[in-house]
């Protein structure tokens, strides 16, 4: 048997947490953070997700170890539905159809707050009939309340492994006993007296957790264990339509293309698109009957949760193998007078026998001694208050049995942890075992998203203006003793057959001089042209040359090699900076872009947030970017206390952030919050709209004169918008959308149109299907609302190539195509049509990547249309490509 860990991320910019992935031949055991970016460090690695089974979440149940976890189920949900309607579909495999396959399922394990944080996701997750587990770590009181060391029986156990789970707590959190939660009242953030309630006896408040523990159980398994389906009808208006528009009809299917739009990749006539086929059950592309809707599903009803509050235990882990039974000596066996045979048998399977001359023989007598278990130690401690108690730990007190049982310490520390006296005494004390440290203070802020940089670096020959590298930094932060290695992904501890350490799959650093070493040439010319025709280029002098717009996230669905999921910054001199959309990972794109003291600055300036819809790859970087935010501004001193965020978003992000907002302190009470849907026109003048003395102050706060809103044709509760400043500039941003007459509206006269492109045009019907929209359809919808400028962003994911502007045309708005960590000044934007030659010639030579998962992966539960695969030809199973994907033709062969 082959068993062993590799570390997978490290704290970077780009994944601030750190992952151990635990390999078995069947089965893989994902051990530490799940933070944001993991998914995408998966990817990256080309580490499948199809065998694991379960994740131990260590420390403490926050957004910086859970923070990437719900798209990564979700990810894994689409996997398995995907295997199991390719398994129905499969004509060879009739006779499976006559017994459904079982879904494989996961279960998580975590601390207090696992079960709260999934079930505050449920107005925009779910995902039917998963087979999702969670496991909360029984926490362990006394009679005063207070919570106290579990040691003992393992918590875990399966074929292969045996867990012990230990919870750390801070010095503060042993001395206070836990304030009474009360089961289904207001969040923490509303301020309610506590005190005011009775004291209960502790029989009361074991009911009151159970209570509390029951109804999130429900709530969770209503999220992905249900069984409903598009076509549970209730009375009532379609939810598709909330009110009669064009915008929302089902849309028939084009006529062809008009023979003056050429096309670029083939010379044939462009043939009639065919309906994409449902296969899926959860994806519709009409509306109700007339008088029906759609029901919710279950989890979505739920208006309230139980009251939490945030969790000062954090977790660690003792993971190691079954014990092995010593080998059996037949030569001593035979000594002691046994007959070979089946007293052999009989005696390694445990049993005494007794031989003909009456001697009773034990199996111990004839067997080696049995080999104790050995495993892994992941400790976890968020900052130096924690050390007492891990130290305290009973577990350590017999320094043999450690010795012999733990081969390598995985060291999961806060900032300034590592540098503690106590703890690195611990280490020394324990020098047999390999001490592998991650932590801030310790690991570089290394590349992890290498295929990103790469893109970024060669892009950035064309313009370092437009297209800068990413800030990194390669040397370790603080220097280590020689017993602790310094974390790095690619690090293998292999347990079985023997403790070993390998470094061999440390991939080399971040280089830009390789990077530019392996371009092609002739990419490399034409960036030269490019450069050296801007550079007696003036630039447009418009009032508007120095607003900023910087596309951090471009892609669509799910974080991919080479783009991570929708976010872009707007940076309007003297008025601040606004943030559209903010899918997860945003912050780490945010350090990427800058440099730690010019990202103080860029989090100071950040004056407001808009979601256009609750798809997961809209808005899961939210909590990050807004607790940075927070931990800046108020961590002075010198900070105002007026110094608010403004927040424009679907009425039901605010419920999420309100719960979720019990699990941690992110700066719930410095927001100022505006809802989507008061600010339609046709809400504003209701009396029942909150939203009219709250729009001033925003208004004011961001030296603004208007915010307007529109519905998307997407999913429920989605919508486009336009925001225009005091000095005249104006942005339209679409969101997730089909085209919309409303949007044209609200959008009239732009400087800037910011829309979704995610398909090519030869792939409408998947568009329409999907309720996105296709490169053409953006830029006609900037040219009907007279937009001087379009940045056309949100691609599929499915292939890193530039898309066909085949609806750009001479005298038109400026048509941009965005990248990520692209910085858009509006001044310079004439200059992106000198480098179109250089981005054809460096995306005819990019790999076509195909990717696990598609559209969809992150708020839509969707399949591929059979039509794309047919045209882009045979890609295998869902789950069954490696991300790098299909190779593509050869340039020769693709020009001909």
């Amino acid at each position: 048997m082959k068993a062993e860990c590799t570390v997978v991320t490290t704290p970077t910019s780009d994944t601030p947490g750190t992952c151990i992935l635990l390999h078995f031949d069947a089965k893989r055991y994902l051990l530490g953070h799940i933070g944001e970016g993991a998914q995408r460090a998966f990817i990256e690695r080309t580490i499948r997700l199809t065998k694991i089974s379960d994740i131990f979440l260590s420390g403490r149940t926050e957004w910086k170890t859970t923070g990437g976890l719900v798209g990564l189920i979700l990810t894994m949900a689409d996997q398995d539905a995907a295997k199991l309607s390719d398994s129905l579909n499969n004509p060879r495999g009739a006779a499976k159809k006559r017994k459904s396959p079982k879904r494989k399922g996961i279960t998580v394990h975590g601390g207090e707050n696992l079960l709260h944080m999934l079930a505050t996701t449920r107005p925009f997750v779910f995902r039917r009939a998963m087979n999702l587990r969670l496991s909360e770590v029984p926490v362990v009181k006394n009679v005063q309340g207070r919570k106290e060391q579990a040691v003992g029986a393992p918590y875990f156990r399966d074929e292969n492994l045996i867990v012990h789970a230990m919870q750390i707590h801070s010095e503060e959190g042993l001395k206070e006993p836990d304030e009474e939660v009360e089961a289904g009242s207001p969040s923490e953030v509303e301020k309610v007296d506590v005190g005011a309630a009775r004291k209960r006896s502790f029989a009361d408040f074991t009911n009151l957790e159970k209570q509390r523990d029951t109804i999130l159980r429900s709530v969770v398994e209503n999220m992905f264990c249900s069984d409903w389906s598009m076509d549970t009808m209730i009375e009532g208006d379609p939810l598709d339509a909330p009110e009669p528009s064009a915008d929302t009809l089902a849309e028939s299917l084009p006529a062809p293309s008009r023979p003056d739009m050429s096309r670029s990749r083939s010379t044939s006539p462009p043939k009639r698109p065919k309906p994409t086929p449902e296969r899926d059950p959860n994806l519709s592309t009409t509306l109700p009957p007339l008088g029906k809707t759609r029901a919710p599903w279950p989890a979505s009803t739920i208006r309230s949760l139980p009251r939490s509050r945030p969790t000062r235990i954090a977790l660690s882990y003792i993971v190691t193998l079954h014990p092995q039974r010593g080998k059996f000596l037949p030569t001593k066996a035979m000594e002691l007078g046994v007959t070979p045979g089946p007293d052999f048998s009989r005696l390694t399977a445990g049993q005494a026998i007794t031989t003909p001359s009456g001697n009773v023989v034990q199996p111990a007598d004839v067997m080696e001694p049995m080999k104790p278990g050995t495993g892994v130690a992941v400790c976890d401690l968020p900052d130096t208050s924690y050390v007492k108690d891990f130290l305290a730990r009973e577990e350590w007190e017999n320094t043999e049995k450690v010795r012999t049982e733990v081969g390598c310490f995985f060291w999961i520390l806060g900032p300034g942890v590592s540098a503690d006296e106590r703890l690195r005494s611990f280490m020394k004390q324990m020098e047999h075992s390999k001490h592998i440290v991650s932590a801030p203070d310790v690991c570089p802020n290394a590349i992890t998203f290498k295929g990103g940089a790469k893109s970024s670096t060669k892009l950035n020959l064309l313009d370092e203006g437009f297209f800068p590298v990413p800030y990194f930094t390669d040397g370790a932060p603080s220097q280590v003793d020689e017993f602790m290695e310094p974390a790095k992904p690619g690090m293998v501890f292999r347990i079985e057959p023997r403790w070993e350490f390998d470094t061999e799959a440390i991939e080399s650093p971040f280089s830009r001089d390789a990077i530019l070493l392996e371009t092609e040439p002739a990419y490399i010319e034409l960036a030269k042209v490019a450069r050296e025709g801007n550079v007696k280029n003036p630039g447009d002098d418009s009032p508007w040359k120095d607003v900023e717009v910087i596309t951090l996230g471009t892609g669509s669905a799910l974080p991919s090699k080479y783009r991570n999921v929708s976010a872009t910054l707007v940076k309007v001199p003297g008025a601040g900076s606004i943030l559209l959309d903010a899918g997860e990972n945003t912050l780490g794109q945010l350090r990427r872009l800058y440099g730690p003291t010019e990202l103080k600055t860029a989090l100071r300036d950040l004056k407001a947030l808009y979601i256009s819809h609750l798809h997961a790859d809209h808005h899961l970087g939210t909590v990050a970017v807004l607790k940075a935010r927070y931990n800046e501004v108020y961590s002075s001193d010198m900070c105002e206390a007026n110094q608010l965020i403004n927040i424009v978003a679907p009425c039901k992000f605010l419920v999420w952030l309100r719960e979720y907002a019990d699990v941690e302190e992110f700066g719930f009470s410095k927001i100022r919050f505006i809802s989507c849907e008061d600010l339609l026109k046709k809400n504003q003048g209701s009396p029942r709209n909150i939203a009219a003395h709250l729009l001033t102050e925003v208004l004011d706060s961001l030296s603004m004169a208007s915010i307007q809103i529109s519905r998307a044709v997407h999913c429920l509760d989605s919508f486009t918008t336009s925001w225009t400043w005091k000095n005249g500039f104006k942005i339209a941003y679409s969101g997730d959308t089909r085209p919309t007459e409303g949007f044209v509206e609200i959008g009239q006269n732009s400087i800037v149109l910011l829309h979704e492109a995610t398909f090519d045009d030869e792939l409408l019907p998947e568009a329409i299907a999907k309720k996105h929209s296709t490169t053409s359809e953006a830029i006609n919808a900037g040219k009907e609302m007279g937009a001087k400028n379009i940045i056309l962003t949100h691609f599929s994911q499915r292939y890193p190539k530039l898309p066909i502007l085949s609806a750009a045309e001479e005298g038109g708005p400026e048509v941009l195509v965005a990248f990520d960590l692209c910085r858009v000044r509006l001044g310079d934007v004439k200059r992106f049509g000198t480098f179109l030659p250089a981005l054809r010639e460096l995306y005819e030579e990019a790999e076509e990547e195909k990717i696990e998962g598609e559209e969809g992966g992150e708020g839509e539960e969707e399949e591929p249309a059979a039509e794309e695969k047919k045209r882009k030809g045979k890609v295998g199973k869902a789950g069954g490509n490696k991300p790098e994907g299909n190779k593509p033709e050869k340039k020769s062969k693709k020009r001909e």
